[in-house]
């Protein structure tokens, strides 16, 4: 009760001042709502997904959000899901482990590094003691004792060199074995684990590079985002295992179908939820609303039944905008365009594909 004694001082300080408390306080009060009403910890990874969620930026999070709050699902468990999805975060035990084993791997090489040191120091001190030897005159049996001195630190120098060398390989190997994982873990980052495809985190970055080469090189590029219809309903009929094979199949299908339209350069991936992106390059806005119209009517025409029965599923439609890419514009703006041509899509009965509004 103090806390909120003090948070409503502040309040009406700034409703004084500056006529209204500051929208960064407002966002404060949203997400400490949330973190009540669903008992979560407000820890930092829960913090910033309901802080993204609350300022409404990314509008696949808020609809993934949205839909855990009123499934009264948003747990722990549903948070690091929805990180996933939505910011790519590569799994924190996963990536210990990897700086863990990184650390190690460098401590090791030092140490071998040390002792192949403190070898080399041992044997120029056995040489030069040697050569301050042949300095005074010597019997031939004395030379030889010398001789077989210097062979003996020869042949121990030959043994640290192998060793050196073994150790050096060892480390390659273990620093290979290293870069291996670390760059499966970017392609988790980057991988929706459910369909295969991108997730957002990934398809903010390739739709980046796509938008640079279009600019670059002076051609269209066009950008879907599409969304499965009435997907609550097919959970809700046939359960989440069932839901998890439609976005397999509708995922996939959009991809075969950008890759046959526009070539290997056009990509898929799950945006969020039931969400897909498309990037279709070298399509103009009507081309690419044509294509992903096209995409719709045969996925519409399938009639999907269950692989262990039989049992049919119905027909699996979906809705979706298109936007072309504009001077000036970020993934971000792009998609938001896009988003919003679908939320036309919609309102407009579902089940078809609607371009942007004119620029004009």
């Amino acid at each position: 009760m103090e806390q909120t004694g003090q948070l409503q001082a502040v309040r009406e300080a700034g409703a004084r001042d500056h006529a209204g408390p500051h929208p960064e306080l407002l966002r404060f009060d949203a997400v400490r709502d949330l973190l009540l009403r669903t008992g979560l910890a407000p820890e930092p990874e829960t913090y910033e997904l309901l802080y993204l969620h609350v300022g409404g930026a990314d509008a696949a999070l808020c609809r993934g959000v949205e839909r855990a709050l009123l499934a009264g699902e948003l747990g722990p468990e549903q948070v690091k899901a929805l990180r996933r999805a939505h910011l790519g975060d590569i799994a924190g035990a996963e990536l210990l482990a990897l700086v863990e084993a990184a650390q190690e791997s460098a401590v090791l090489l030092a140490e071998r590094l040390d002792r192949g040191h403190s070898d080399l120091r041992a044997y120029d001190a056995a040489i030069a003691a040697e050569d301050e030897a042949l300095r005074v005159s010597r019997t031939a049996h004395e030379l030889a004792d010398m001789v077989q001195r210097l062979r003996r630190a020869n042949a121990q120098m030959m043994a640290v060199n192998r060793r050196l060398e073994a150790d050096m390989k060892e480390t390659r190997l273990e620093t290979g074995r290293l870069l291996d994982r670390l760059e499966s873990a970017e392609r988790t980052a980057r991988t929706d684990p459910l369909t295969g495809l991108l997730n957002r985190r990934g398809l903010l970055e390739a739709l980046k590079r796509a938008q640079a080469r279009a600019l670059r090189e002076g051609v269209p590029l066009a950008v879907g985002l599409v969304d499965v219809d009435h997907f609550k309903r097919v959970n809700d009929l046939w359960g989440h295992a069932i839901g998890d094979e439609v976005l397999r199949c509708v995922g996939g299908h959009l991809q075969g179908c950008a890759r046959r339209t526009a070539g290997e350069r056009a990509f898929a991936g799950r945006h969020g939820g039931e969400e897909f992106l498309v990037a279709l390059p070298g399509l103009t806005l009507a081309e690419a609303a044509a294509a992903l119209d096209g995409s719709r009517a045969i996925l519409a025409r399938q009639l999907l039944r269950r692989a262990d029965d039989g049992v049919s599923l119905g027909r699996i439609s979906f809705s979706a905008g298109v936007a072309q890419l504009r001077a000036g514009d970020s993934p971000e703006s792009l998609i938001d365009r896009a988003d919003a041509a679908l939320y036309a899509a919609k309102r407009a009965g579902r089940d078809r594909v609607l371009p942007e509004r004119s620029a004009g």
